[in-house]
């Protein structure tokens, strides 16, 4: 069973409770007055009764007894009015009166007692009231008695109107108690916990980007506010994981590297250097097929040797020796290097500096800030056609210094692009490509608190965006 329906539930339980009690109390306090009213009524008539039929007994006007019982049937018909003698016979009754035991037991004591007489007959549920009053003379002496019954139809009729209209007001009451606590359930414990619930899905599900809007200022509004605190707190835990993770993968991978390029060395340096040798000596045969396998051999020596020192500057490189720099000059000078080869293969090369050089500072260190300028423009001249255009800017970005290298080249694919930083991936391995420029440049970018973005649409060039932290002091 929900919140809502237990609360609506418990709600309607607890006012019918209380307005159920109120409308028995209205009920029995409106039987009392009735009662009440109808007893102050009867003795009124009987009152007067007493003094006209006294006054007649006493006089022996059997006639005017008579008279007077007429007019009141009259009056009012359902009244029945007897007339005794001091022995308890009847006199006189109203038309269509009769006697009966009740009435006569009444008549008795009420002459024998010489006192007025009320009582509902009977008690508990009662059908008229009997009113029975000794008619004595001025000495005294009992002349007679007077009875009246009347019935309670009328008291009767009254209470069902009343206990209706009660039963009315409580089921009105339950009603829109029930629906009054639907709505509030609904409106302020329903819907908010639904938003808290589907909250806590997206995050079972992994998505800790989930947060609820709290809209109120409660205790379910400060529920909803700590678990947002919680699940920043949780995503903050998680990517600083992940970025563990990444980071000690990258670390394996190092390791590796570093294990393998060191056995490469170690177990291809030497046979290698003795075949470069032996083929160099054969680039002076005679013979002009002998030449050319000569020259092929040396130049595989030596691609091979380019790779394995590579291997070695990445598997043991130095941590970097960070100070207060000016991006501009290593950046300049990979520009003054690259020149020449970019204007050979017909490609323009352009360095745009935007703003003070002065604002372009950061802390790093220069020589591998140089390797990174480095070999994201060497890949943009692989990647550029002749006729085509790099351009390398450094500018800020609020309080951040950027190094963007763009290209008029082929562009890059989505799926070359999730796997450019890994090591040993490349598209380029048939032009001699070792898959590790931009594994070093990532881990330049690491290990300067920097980040790099990729731009690239295929058919339309490449951006890569490096973005440092400004210089920390002066």
């Amino acid at each position: 069973m929900s919140i809502r329906l237990r609360f609506t539930l418990a709600l309607t339980a607890v006012g019918g409770v209380l307005f159920g009690t109120y409308a028995l109390w209205a009920y029995r306090s409106e039987r009392d007055d009735l009662r009440t009213a109808a007893t102050r009524e009867i003795r009124i008539i009987g009152r007067a009764l007493e003094a006209s039929l006294g006054h007649a007994l006493r006089d022996q006007q059997g006639a005017d007894i008579e008279a007077t019982l007429a007019m009141l049937d009259r009056l009012d018909p359902n009244v029945d009015i007897h007339t005794y003698d001091p022995r308890g016979v009847a006199i006189a009754r109203s038309q269509g009166a009769t006697s009966d035991a009740i009435v006569d037991g009444f008549v008795a004591r009420a002459g024998s007692t010489r006192r007025e007489l009320v009582a509902f007959d009977p008690v508990d549920d009662p059908d008229r009231l009997v009113f029975a009053a000794p008619l004595l003379a001025d000495d005294g002496v009992l002349l007679g008695t007077v009875a009246i019954s009347r019935p309670v139809t009328d008291l009767d009729d009254d209470l069902a109107r009343t206990r209706d209209r009660l039963i009315g007001m409580v089921v009105a009451f339950l009603l829109a108690t029930m629906c009054a606590g639907l709505v509030l359930g609904t409106v302020h414990v329903s819907r908010p916990i639904a938003r808290l619930v589907a909250g806590v899905r997206q995050i079972r599900q992994g998505d800790f980007r989930a947060r609820v809007e709290p809209g109120r200022r409660d205790e379910i509004g400060e529920l909803v506010g700590e678990f947002n605190a919680m699940i920043q707190v949780l995503a903050s835990e998680t990517e600083a994981r992940e970025r563990l993770e990444h980071g000690l993968q990258r670390i394996d991978k190092l390791v590796t590297i570093g294990q393998l390029s060191a056995g490469l060395a170690h177990e291809i340096g030497s046979p290698l250097q003795v075949l470069a040798g032996r083929a160099s000596g054969l680039r002076t045969h005679a013979d002009p097929e002998v030449r050319r396998q000569a020259d092929q051999l040396v130049g595989q020596c030596d691609r091979i040797t380019r790779i394995v020192e590579q291997l070695l500057s990445f598997g043991r490189r130095k941590a970097a020796v960070v100070a207060a720099c000016d991006l501009v000059e290593p950046v300049r000078a990979v520009i003054d290097l690259l020149g020449g080869e970019a204007r050979r293969r017909g490609i323009t090369l352009a360095l745009v500096v935007d703003g003070d050089a002065r604002r372009l500072r950061i802390d790093g260190d220069r020589d591998q800030l140089q390797q990174v300028a480095l070999n994201l423009v060497k890949n943009a001249l692989a990647a550029t056609p002749p006729k085509g255009r790099i351009t390398v800017r450094l500018d800020r970005d609020g309080d951040r210094v950027r190094l963007s290298v763009a290209d008029s080249g082929t562009g890059i694919d989505p799926e070359t692009r999730a796997r450019l930083f890994e090591p040993f991936f490349t598209t380029r391995a048939t032009d001699g490509g070792t898959g590790l420029g931009l594994a070093v440049v990532r881990a330049i970018v690491d290990e300067h608190h920097a980040r790099i973005e990729v731009a690239s649409q295929v058919g339309a060039g490449a951006e890569f965006v490096v973005s440092f932290p400004e210089v920390s002091h002066g």
